[in-house]
């Protein structure tokens, strides 16, 4: 049994050859989308997320719910914390940390998580905003500006 975040693509009847027809990306395809959205997602929370949810008990929406606000809040966190730079004094990059976490609130849905556990979740839903997220963040963002060149260090 795979584990809950594999998401595969299986068309249904004629919805393949719409698909093909439409150019709809294979399941390897798309697996390389939902790799692209974890790039976004620090691999710690990652991590932290699934260890957790798999000693949470089933049945447990609440923990679930409050586990996965833990981890968007670590998200935020490593985000504001990693993307600062205190010597050439500059603050977090606030787009960064919100591409992050709007990223991992994606990734979650596409896996079911609390949505799953509160009837929120649509399968479909989920993998067609991995790909809409995917595809649109490097359209309007290209990455916090270069910082300036520092003086040259010791020798």
């Amino acid at each position: 049994m795979a584990g809950p975040y594999r998401i595969r693509y299986r068309p249904r009847g004629g919805d393949l050859a719409l698909a093909e027809a439409a150019g709809a990306p294979p399941a390897e395809e798309f697996q390389s989308y939902l790799d692209r959205l974890l790039r976004m997602i620090p691999t710690e929370v990652v991590a932290l997320y699934l260890v957790g949810i798999g000693i949470i008990p089933p049945g447990q929406r609440a923990a679930l719910l409050v586990w996965s606000l833990v981890c968007l809040a670590a998200v935020v966190a490593l985000r504001t914390y990693g993307s600062r730079d205190e010597a050439a004094g500059r603050g977090p990059q606030w787009q960064t940390v919100m591409i992050s976490a709007i990223a991992f609130v994606v990734w979650l849905y596409s896996l079911g998580g609390p949505f799953a556990a509160y009837n929120l979740h649509v399968p479909y839903v989920g993998s067609l905003l991995v790909l809409a997220w995917t595809f649109f963040v490097p359209l309007f963002y290209k990455g916090e500006p270069a910082l300036p060149a520092g003086p040259p260090g010791p020798r």
